[in-house]
């Protein structure tokens, strides 16, 4: 209402409607959002901190399980390679005594336990190699392994020839890589020893930025199909280890031309 500069006021006041509008963080939908938004936030840590202490519990536990694997399988070593040798050289020694009269039988007896107690030995080198974690390397693995075959096949009086790499590549090799990779070149040259009849071995090691090779052939007699007996629970054997290690085993074998063992093992990927 308003009057003029005589004094008169008008009989009706103007009126003039207009609205506030609110500002952004004032409107009841952006609230609304925000305690949701807030409430998404609070569960979505809450989720993260119980998903790391469970990854962190995962990651003990698996551990744990590594360890146990490794005490099991280091127990069954000790149990079946030097526990028997251990449980033969007593029985043997007790049968020299027993024979002591007659001189011929002890010596024999004698001879058998020296030769069981060198066997013993080198069984508990290769436990403790397998479980030393210095050894977790390429190079541990290569040299080792070669040494083996050399000293395994002279033995058995073969002739023995390596072809490995001038310088081997600084790779790691966890304990069960190295210890399951040895055991199949293991029984590779035991199968040779025992059944190829064969008068000289190539062991061949090749290292690419893809995989890890190695071969172990002989010049035997070889075989157009693997035999139903020791020799083809040995190569089955031989395919379950590779194949529990993300590897592969492939035996090539022609009769009369020797068979060729050879263990193809894939990088792991980098992540």
């Amino acid at each position: 209402m308003a009057c003029n500069q005589a004094g008169v006021w008008n009989a009706a006041g103007a009126a003039f409607s207009f609205v506030v509008t609110p500002f952004l963080w004032q409107t009841w939908w952006f609230r609304l959002a925000a305690l949701a938004g807030f409430t998404a936030c609070v569960i979505g840590v809450v989720r993260y901190v119980s998903f790391r202490r469970l990854h962190r519990r995962l990651g003990v536990l698996e551990a744990q399980a590594a360890l146990h694997r490794e005490r099991a399988r280091i127990a069954k070593d000790i149990h079946d390679d030097l526990g028997a040798n251990l449980t033969q050289i007593a029985l043997m020694g007790e049968l020299a005594r027993q024979d002591r009269d007659e001189p011929e039988k002890a010596s024999e007896r004698i001879g058998r336990i020296s030769s069981t107690a060198r066997q013993a030995i080198k069984s508990l080198d290769e436990i403790v190699w397998a479980v030393n974690p210095r050894n977790d390397t390429l190079a541990h693995l290569i040299d080792y392994a070669g040494q083996f075959a050399i000293d395994y096949l002279r033995v058995a009086g073969l002739r023995c020839r390596l072809d490995f790499p001038e310088q081997t590549p600084p790779r790691e090799l966890s304990t069960d890589l190295r210890h399951n990779l040895f055991l199949v070149i293991k029984e590779a040259l035991n199968n040779i020893v025992k059944h190829a009849k064969s008068s000289e071995v190539w062991f061949r090691a090749r290292v690419t930025e893809q995989a890890l090779e190695l071969s172990v052939e002989d010049n035997g007699r070889g075989f157009a199909r693997a035999p139903e007996d020791a020799l083809s629970d040995g190569l089955r054997n031989m395919r379950q280890r590779l194949e529990d290690i993300g590897g592969e085993c492939r035996i090539e074998s022609t009769p009369g031309a020797g068979t060729k063992v050879i263990v193809h093992l894939p990088w792991p990927k980098a992540e």
